[in-house]
C-alpha cells in the first residue's frame, strides 16, 4: 500500500476511534485525514467536488448555518468547528477504512463502559451504575452513544466474518443498548428496522431474539435504574411540574416556538437563542428547564428558532437541488432514523451528532455511487 494512503487510512481510523472520547483530537485526526487524502492530487480533489450533489443536503445545513452567523453576531468558533466533519469528511471518507474502524470503536466504547462501571460496583455504588445514565459515566448521551454503537454493528453485519459472528456481535450490542435505556433512540431505531423488513418484503428470523435481547436490557435499565419515567403524558401538561421524558419535550418545544415567533424571520442567532428559550421557561416557571438549561430537544425546532424561516429556506433550496441527483440507495432509511430521532433531541447540537450524521450520509453515498460505477 502506498505510505500517503496509508497515513490517510491511519488519520482517519483515529477519528473513528476518537469520536465517543475526545472532540479535539477526533477534530485533528480528521484535518489531517483530509489533508492526507487531498494534498497528493489536488486535480483529483477539485474533480471530486464538482460531482457533490449527493452531498448538497449537507452543504445546505453548512450554508444555513454560515449565512446565520453572518446576520447575527456573537457565534462561537465552536458554532463553525462542529461542522468540520460535513466539509472534511466528503474528501476524507474512505468505505473499507471506516468498516474496519467502527466495530473496534464500539467495542472499545462497551468494554470502557462496563469496566467503568463494575469497578464503581466494586468500590460500594449500587448496581444502577450498569445502566442508563449510570453506566454513561458522563462520557456522552446515550442518544449519541447508542447510535455509534448501531453503526459498528452495521459495521460488522457488511463485513466478512463469519455469520456466528456476527449474530454474537449483534446481541451483545442490542443487549448495550437496552442498558442504555435510551427510549428515543430505541423508538427511532424500531421505525427504520420497520422500513426496512418493509422494503426487504420479509422479517429476518433474527427479529424475535434481537427484540429481546434488546427488551432484557432495556427492563434491566428501567428495574435498576432512577432514570426519568415518560411523565404525565395522559393529563394536561403543566411545565411546572415537567420532569419527564415527554412531558418535557412538549413543553420546550411550546417554549420554543412562542420565542421564534418574536423574530420569524432571521431567527435570534446560535448565541441568543438559549436566552430566549430560557426567557420562556422563566414566564412560565418551567423550574426544571432552567435548572438544567434544557436546550428544546427537537433539531429542527432547534434550526428554527436561530436561523429563521430564511435558514430553513437556504437548507431546503440546497436539499431540492441535490435530492434530483442522488444515486439510488436507501436514503429513506437514514431521514427516517434521524428524521424521527431529532424530533425529540437536539442531535446536531454537538460534535458527536454532526460527525455521526455527516459518516452515515457519506458511507450511503459512497456505497451507491459504487452501485452505480458497477
Amino acid at each position: 500500500m502506498e505510505p500517503q494512503r496509508l497515513i490517510h487510512r491511519l488519520f482517519l481510523s483515529l477519528w473513528v476511534l476518537f469520536l465517543p472520547f475526545w472532540d479535539f483530537g477526533a477534530g485533528v485526526a480528521l484535518v489531517l485525514a483530509f489533508l492526507s487524502a487531498v494534498l497528493p492530487n489536488l486535480q483529483a480533489a477539485k474533480q471530486k467536488w464538482l460531482d457533490s450533489a449527493s452531498f448538497w443536503l449537507l452543504w445546505g445545513i453548512v450554508l444555513m448555518v454560515g449565512a446565520g452567523s453572518i446576520l447575527h453576531e456573537g457565534a462561537s468558533l465552536q458554532t463553525h468547528l462542529r461542522l468540520l466533519p460535513i466539509v472534511l469528511l466528503f474528501w476524507a471518507f474512505d468505505r473499507e477504512t471506516i468498516q474496519r474502524s467502527l466495530p473496534l470503536g464500539a467495542s472499545v466504547v462497551m468494554l470502557y463502559l462496563l469496566v467503568g462501571g463494575l469497578i464503581r460496583l466494586w468500590e460500594g455504588a449500587d448496581a444502577s451504575v450498569l445502566v442508563y445514565r449510570g453506566l454513561l459515566a458522563g462520557l456522552h448521551q446515550h442518544v449519541y452513544l447508542g447510535t455509534y454503537l448501531l453503526l459498528g454493528a452495521v459495521a460488522v453485519h457488511q463485513s466478512a466474518f463469519s455469520s456466528r459472528l456476527k449474530a454474537i456481535y449483534w446481541a451483545i450490542t442490542l443487549l448495550f443498548l437496552g442498558l442504555l435505556g435510551a427510549k428515543m433512540l430505541m423508538a427511532s431505531a424500531f421505525l427504520a428496522a420497520l422500513w426496512w423488513v418493509y422494503r426487504a418484503k420479509h422479517l429476518p428470523r433474527w427479529a424475535v431474539p434481537a427484540a429481546v435481547l434488546l427488551l432484557l436490557g432495556f427492563g434491566l435499565a428501567q428495574g435498576l435504574s432512577e432514570g426519568r419515567a415518560l411523565g404525565h403524558v395522559l393529563k394536561p401538561v403543566d411545565p411546572y411540574w415537567a420532569t419527564g421524558s415527554v412531558d418535557t419535550r412538549v413543553v420546550q418545544a411550546k417554549a420554543a416556538l412562542k420565542a421564534w415567533a418574536e423574530k420569524p424571520w432571521l431567527g435570534w442567532g446560535p448565541a441568543d437563542k438559549q436566552a430566549a428559550l430560557e426567557g420562556v421557561y422563566a414566564e412560565w416557571n418551567y423550574r426544571f428547564g432552567l435548572k438544567r438549561h434544557l436546550n428544546v430537544h427537537n433539531q429542527f425546532l432547534e434550526w428554527t428558532l436561530s436561523y429563521g424561516l430564511v435558514g430553513l429556506g437556504l437548507l431546503l433550496v440546497a436539499a431540492m437541488a441535490g435530492i434530483r441527483r442522488l444515486p439510488k440507495a436507501p436514503w429513506g432509511l437514514i431521514l427516517l432514523y434521524f428524521g424521527s430521532l431529532w424530533l425529540t433531541e437536539s442531535f446536531m447540537e454537538r460534535s458527536l451528532g454532526v460527525a455521526l450524521f455527516a459518516l452515515v450520509w457519506a458511507w450511503m453515498a459512497d456505497q451507491a455511487n459504487l452501485r452505480e460505477e458497477d
